[in-house]
């Protein structure tokens, strides 16, 4: 038998007079192609410190690109209304502004030895740099490039936070064991609050800050009116050992009831109930897991694996990895855009 189709001359239809089901199933076929793509609606970028290059890659983890960018970029922080990356480039002693639209660097803030870790107040234009190799902090104008403040620290600082108000700045010192806290109007020195070994990274929720201690394997909370100490939580993983529990990074979603901590040496990731301050579950990702990130949609956790150079893609709620995706040699830290 043979598909017959009939044109008529007066009309501007085409009329199938056999096979309907056949018909429906080629026209099907056709439109298939057209949704069957898709859509990712973020973007996650890696600086990778050892190969200098910064790479984007999407929700599926699938890399789209990867730029050269500097010597041994390391810690980001984003300003989302400005549509720009601030990028530490600890190697060359420099911030760099990047710009998202065009992908191409804005400008270059210099003299910033050692540069590591980044925090942005973009409500006052402020830019805050922790100055790894010099004991000390940055405070720039995003606004001028101007340094507005230096702040001494002990050896090793890392670890960079500013309230919402902006009325405090903290700065992690490692070697020290100390997480140094400044006022962010006049920028004196309030306290010093000593901490387990090696504090890395700090992260605020509400008036709570909690320091990852890289030695300590726990996380402790302090009190940001009074710096007094509230709780801690110590991990313990099942056959590792406590030496073995080195947290880095801390991440909250945007509810701050959820945490998210990478338990370096121990290649695992941590869910936290952060209102309880209870352990949730223990994921195992890849190897020295440090960086952090988080969808929009609060859906997949970004886990950067700096030592098998790989980041593991976690689905949040069934708590379980979804993706394991290379990224260039040695990853250290992650911004989600969207």
């Amino acid at each position: 038998m043979k598909l017959v189709v009939r044109f008529e001359r007066h009309r501007s239809s085409i009329i199938i007079n056999r096979f309907p089901a056949l018909v429906g199933l080629l026209l099907a076929l056709l439109i298939l192609p057209a949704v069957s793509h898709p859509v990712y609606s973020a973007t996650a970028v890696i600086t990778n410190e050892r190969s200098g290059d910064l790479l984007f890659m999407n929700e599926s983890g699938d890399t789209t690109e990867v730029l050269p960018l500097c010597g041994r970029p390391r810690g980001m922080a984003q300003n989302k209304a400005e549509q720009v990356l601030y990028i530490a480039c600890s190697d060359d002693g420099m911030v760099m502004e990047f710009d998202l639209n065009t992908k191409q660097p804005a400008r270059i803030f210099t003299k910033l030895t050692g540069a590591m870790s980044l925090a942005v107040h973009a409500s006052s234009n402020r830019l805050v740099v922790s100055n790894e190799g010099a004991a000390k902090a940055t405070v720039l104008s995003t606004t001028t490039g101007e340094v507005l403040a230096t702040l001494s620290t002990g050896h090793e600082p890392d670890g960079v936070a500013v309230t919402i108000d902006g009325g405090l700045i903290f700065v992690a010192s490692e070697n020290a064991g100390i997480v140094h806290v400044f006022d962010g109007t006049t920028y004196e020195p309030l306290k010093s609050i000593i901490t387990n070994l090696r504090p890395r990274r700090l992260a605020l929720r509400d008036k709570e800050l909690w320091v990852s201690s890289e030695m300590g394997s726990r996380v402790e909370i302090f009190d940001t009116s009074s710096f007094d100490k509230i709780d801690e939580i110590v991990f313990a993983p099942r056959g590792f050992r406590s030496e073995q529990l080195t947290p880095v990074d801390i991440l909250f979603d945007d509810t701050q009831t959820t945490a998210f901590v990478a338990l370096g040496s121990a290649n695992h990731v941590v869910i936290v109930d952060a209102v309880r301050r209870e352990i949730v579950k223990y994921i195992l990702v890849g190897h020295r897991p440090w960086g952090l990130g988080l969808t929009p949609d609060g859906s997949k956790l970004f886990v950067l694996n700096g030592l098998s150079d790989d980041v593991t893609i976690i689905d949040v709620q069934t708590k379980r990895p979804v993706r394991t995706s290379r990224t260039g040699l040695v990853p250290h830290s992650v911004e989600i855009l969207h």
